[in-house]
């Protein structure tokens, strides 16, 4: 990857950084500590990386170094949560995340389709969802998007 290119994705990765702070910060409603807390610290990540990539010089770096981006691998999971931020409202957040979970798992497991594949994915995110739905709803009492199952 050119230098040129490196400085551009930062530069990308830092507006969208900058983006999700802005939308953080959109309801100005109490309980959204959590997210505006993860955008900003996601906006310093990226200021980081920015810096660090027009610091380092191309001399320092070869071509063999850069990792290629998997993208036929990334795209999958990319739609599930699109999905997943599209429904979550409507139908509740744990059934949207747990189908979400259960798709990846499903989709990133290695080796042949089967349903023994599904059925432990599933059991793994309906063990992840219970989990999170404990500590978060009933331990901790965090407000989480409320739909038409739960």
């Amino acid at each position: 990857m050119t230098s040129v290119k490196r400085h551009l994705t930062s530069l990308v990765t830092l507006l969208i950084a900058l983006g999700l702070v802005a939308a953080s910060y959109w309801p100005s409603e109490s309980g959204y500590e959590f997210p505006q807390i993860i955008a900003i610290v996601t906006a310093a990540i990226s200021a980081i990386h920015l810096l660090v990539t027009i610091a380092t010089r191309k001399a320092h770096r070869t071509e063999s170094a850069e990792a290629v981006i998997p993208w036929a691998g990334i795209i999958p999971v990319l739609l599930i949560l699109g999905g997943l931020l599209l429904v979550a409202e409507r139908l509740g957040f744990f059934v949207t995340s747990f189908m979400a979970f259960s798709l990846i798992a499903v989709l990133y497991t290695p080796g042949p389709w089967s349903w023994r594949r599904v059925i432990r994915g599933c059991a793994i995110s309906a063990i992840f969802m219970g989990a999170l739905y404990a500590i978060f709803v009933l331990l901790l009492e965090v407000q989480v998007p409320k739909g038409a199952l739960i």
